[in-house]
């Protein structure tokens, strides 16, 4: 079943968001790259936890939250999954900070989301290339006899993917 509820971000302000951490750790812009991946992993990271803790009778007030951190499509690109809409906009446009934990829920998931990219700036552009491509959802919509990349991945496909592997 189709999860109706609608994104917690902007996935532009959320680009702009992670770009001021990395900025703020590593003193320089994350790479258009390392950017699409990061999306990518906190999506399905997100989405696995809230549709777990909808399972689980002692999370009841994670209910409230979306599992899909942003609306927009992932596309099966060459080099993994990617959000057109941020590659459009970032490809040479430099991003700046953008304060987007304005609510309570939006700080919650600010938490998880600075967790993980603890974790996922520590890894270089290409080895989270590589874990993107050992995953299904991107391995069952890339086609390398295609003209364009462009096949969008299922949000749920995704979420599903990663709730799998926990």
């Amino acid at each position: 079943m189709k999860n109706t509820k609608k994104g917690i971000f902007d996935v532009l302000d959320l680009a702009k968001y992670l770009n001021f951490l990395h900025n703020e750790k590593y003193k320089m812009n994350i790479s258009p790259l390392k950017l699409q991946k990061v999306l990518f992993f906190l999506f399905g990271e997100w989405g696995a936890f809230i549709k777990q803790s909808s399972n689980d009778n002692d999370s009841m007030e994670l209910v409230k939250y979306s599992p899909y951190l942003f609306d927009n499509d992932f596309e099966a690109w060459v080099y993994g999954p990617v959000v057109n809409e941020v590659y459009k906009n970032f490809k040479n446009e430099k991003l700046s900070e953008k304060e987007i934990f304005n609510t309570d829920e939006k700080k919650y998931v600010g938490h998880f989301i600075k967790d993980l990219c603890t974790e996922l700036f520590q890894l270089s552009d290409f080895r989270l290339v590589e874990l993107s491509h050992q995953k299904s959802c991107w391995k069952d919509n890339f086609n390398a006899e295609e003209t364009y990349h462009n096949n969008i991945i299922d949000k749920d496909e995704i979420i599903d993917e990663f709730i799998r592997e926990i």
